[in-house]
């Protein structure tokens, strides 16, 4: 009788996943064949289309790069470089000042211009790095080699803290990122000072 019992089971844990299989598989041409006015219903129109409002429609507009304002219109004829570079180092803990924050602080700051399109071209000289600042919603690799590029468009003032955040060496701690994002007129006065030097 155990033999028999066993059987029957092997039988039932075989057919079960089969009838459920099967059960499954006519569920949509029963559904149709009972309430055939449902699946009429759902073929003619999705209920999607029908929330929006159907006499409003899109408006296209042609946008020009020149609609923007970029940097030269608050220069007033100032000679932009296309990139510029400058060593920025940490400060130490015995040189920061009331407000500066320890172990994110630099001697000097990138400075960049609020409501203005910036791009990136990011590259490393000796190993790999990783150029983030989190506020801002940038991280890239550094990658000797290769120029990997990310833009932003920064629409606040404020000071924005990053470092690199890729295991890079010994000195990987000590390699903050503080960029100062100013008004676009800040930024000009600052740049005529910069490329004068």
């Amino acid at each position: 009788s155990s033999g028999s019992s066993r059987r029957a089971l092997r039988v039932v844990a075989t057919l079960q996943p089969l009838s459920a299989l099967l059960h499954f598989a006519m569920l949509g041409p029963l559904k149709s064949l009972f309430w055939p006015s449902e699946s009429k219903m759902t073929s003619e129109k999705p209920v999607l289309q029908s929330l929006g409002a159907s006499q409003r429609r899109a408006k296209l507009q042609d946008v020009k790069a020149e609609d923007y304002a970029t940097p030269e219109k608050y220069l007033e004829g100032a000679e932009i470089p296309t990139f510029y570079q400058f060593q920025s180092n940490m400060v130490a803990d015995e040189d920061l000042k009331a407000g500066m924050v320890s172990g994110l602080e630099v001697d000097k700051r990138l400075t960049l211009p609020t409501r203005t399109h910036i791009r990136f071209l990011v590259t490393g000289q000796d190993v790999l790095h990783s150029f983030s600042i989190p506020s801002l919603g940038l991280k890239t690799d550094a990658t000797p080699g290769r120029i990997n590029r990310i833009n932003t468009f920064i629409q606040r003032e404020g000071v924005f803290y990053g470092q690199c955040s890729e295991l890079c060496g010994a000195l990987h701690g000590f390699m903050p990122i503080v960029c100062e994002a100013v008004s676009p007129e800040t930024y000009a006065a600052h740049a005529r000072k910069w490329y004068k030097e």
